[in-house]
């Protein structure tokens, strides 16, 4: 294991923080366009959708696995060899003329982004001090957020100068960097028995004993599924214009707060954080119910960043922080598979209740669960012997 102390920006961190970006920027060019480029190969319209988000159905599924072996093999050789992946699944996606090949490249792809999201909060981990966890990792979720910002920008750039085409080839080549850059990382992993890599139980696919933490970071992002595919509708219904401030506010609020939500986790605890979080996501929710301009839409933007942002970081460095260093990867595949869950579980409620009810029901009824969230982790704090204060 990776020397560790009590300083954050150790020259490997800050290495893995500028890698994170680049390969975040890299997957954020080509995620926009992809629709589009799936038609121009051959794909019809209207199953674009579908096998754009396969990446994300494989990955779940395949995130327990890379949890495990994350564990259990070497962190930045996983790393590597999802950069390697990516730049195979980019070249072939210039080659695919068939849909059947298409879907293919997408299913190699989830498999890459599932190593790549799953083992690069645990790789982060190995290099932070346990009582500066949460602070840290805020970092790291601050690059996945500039990543958002400037990969569709240099995207849309390059396929209007030079075509699309060339958007694989340019996140082809920000990929190698990834590879070339990780691998130079200085890193000493845990030496295991090799006997101890090949022994697996399932509590090294999916750490049970975290479930609380699951239950909550999905609630935390059911809010993220409904906006995703939801605001602009939302806007159209509302008739709120310029909806779409609500993604730069938020990401500037992000950019701006994590370093602190992040210190206040590690000097106050996971209950001090997680309390507040909820109440002000559940805040912002119903500025959503009731909001019919865009000031109190770009008001809920930055409630939701501070809420969710310090909620679900709080529960993913708590989750390593319970499950030790060790067993930093399936901490951090379990988190993700709640992530996902949430994701999925969004649209699909979003869905149902407005075309039932409408918007203002679905946020209110929103505002209400993440309410709900908190005696539910009361209870579960005070039989487990979770201390408030850590």
């Amino acid at each position: 294991m990776s020397n560790r102390n009590e300083r954050i920006f150790s020259l490997p961190f800050l290495m893995i923080l500028v890698l994170s970006v680049i390969s975040g920027s890299a997957s954020y060019m080509v995620n926009p366009v992809l629709p589009a480029y799936l038609v121009s190969r051959g794909a019809p319209m209207e199953i674009t959708g579908i096998i754009s988000s396969l990446m994300s159905l494989v990955a779940l599924f395949c995130r327990p696995f890379a949890g495990a072996a994350s564990d259990r093999f070497n962190k930045k050789k996983i790393m590597v060899l999802s950069y390697v992946l990516s730049i195979g699944c980019l070249f072939l996606y210039s080659k695919a003329n068939t849909v059947p090949m298409i879907i293919f490249v997408r299913i190699l792809n989830g498999i890459a982004f599932s190593l790549s999201g799953t083992t690069s909060m645990a790789f982060s981990a190995d290099f932070l001090p346990l009582s500066r966890l949460g602070e840290g990792l805020g970092y790291v979720g601050i690059g996945t957020v500039v990543s958002t910002m400037i990969g569709p920008q240099v995207g849309d750039f390059i396929g209007t100068r030079f075509g699309m085409e060339q958007i694989f080839v340019w996140a082809s080549v920000l990929n190698a960097v990834c590879a070339v850059g990780t691998a130079l990382i200085p890193y000493h992993p845990a030496v295991r028995e090799k006997q101890e890599k090949f022994v697996f139980r399932l509590s090294d696919f999916f750490a049970f004993d975290l479930m609380i933490y699951v239950f909550l970071i999905c609630m935390i992002s059911v809010g993220n599924g409904i906006l995703l595919y939801y605001l602009k509708d939302y806007g159209l219904a509302r008739g709120i214009a310029n909806i779409s401030l609500y993604y730069t506010v938020s990401s500037i609020t992000t950019v701006l707060t994590k370093p602190f939500t992040g210190k206040w986790l590690d000097r106050k605890g996971i209950a001090y954080t997680l309390y507040p979080a909820f109440v002000i996501s559940a805040i912002f929710a119903v500025c959503f119910a009731r909001a019919e301009s865009l000031p109190l839409i770009l008001v809920a933007a930055v409630l939701k960043s501070i809420g969710q942002g310090s909620g679900q970081s709080a529960i993913q460095a708590e989750s390593v922080r319970q499950l030790g260093i060790n067993r930093s990867g399936v901490a951090s595949s379990t988190c993700f598979i709640g992530m996902d869950l949430g994701n999925v579980l969004g649209p699909a409620i979003g869905a149902f209740v407005i075309s039932k009810s409408g918007y203002g029901p679905l946020f209110n009824g929103y505002a209400i669960l993440l309410l709900l969230c908190i005696p539910i982790y009361w209870f579960y704090s005070r039989k487990n012997h979770v201390k408030p204060e850590q």
